[in-house]
């Protein structure tokens, strides 16, 4: 169910395509979760409330897509490890470090819980949407999978970008 909800462009990654309710029920499918296993998805229809900000903490904190952008954020430009003092036998006693390309500044990439994690880039993404807006890494490019989706997307995209030219 729900009803089409057409994306910024052909390359957004956030705007839900379907969405359904209105008001506080209102309600956006994750189009990332809804692709297929092989494609980097899950293969099933996820339902997000858009106004208590989930489908917002989804898309950033699941997927590392940023609101602003509608793509993803752009990795650290280098990692490090620090030594750390831990206070109880459960803490890490080294870190990962990412450097980040906005604020040029080393940021934990890791909590210091020596656990098993469910999405290892969470602590970069959390950053990365306070920090980086909508700006990725110079020359960033190939973030997309180049198979017939992608083709035909960008045929698409060149072929909107001429009628429009036309007008």
């Amino acid at each position: 169910g729900g009803n089409y909800n057409p994306p910024r462009n052909a390359f957004d990654l956030y705007t839900p395509r379907f969405v359904k309710g209105k008001g506080k029920d209102k309600m956006g499918m994750c189009p990332i979760c809804i692709e297929d296993v092989e494609r980097g998805g899950e293969g099933k229809k996820v339902w997000l409330a858009m106004k208590f900000s989930a489908y917002n903490y989804h898309m950033q904190y699941s997927h590392g897509i940023s609101a602003s952008s509608s793509m993803p954020f752009s990795p650290p430009l280098a990692f490090r490890m620090t030594s750390r003092s831990s206070n109880h036998k459960s803490e890490k006693t080294t870190m990962k470090e990412g450097m980040c390309h906005k604020c040029m500044k080393w940021v934990a990439v890791e909590g210091i819980k020596d656990v098993e994690v469910k999405v290892k880039e969470l602590f970069w993404w959390k950053h990365a949407a306070t920090c980086h807006s909508s700006t990725t890494i110079e020359g960033e490019i190939d973030i997309f999978e180049d198979d017939e989706v992608y083709a035909k997307l960008k045929a698409l995209g060149s072929a909107a970008e001429t009628s429009t030219r036309k007008r």
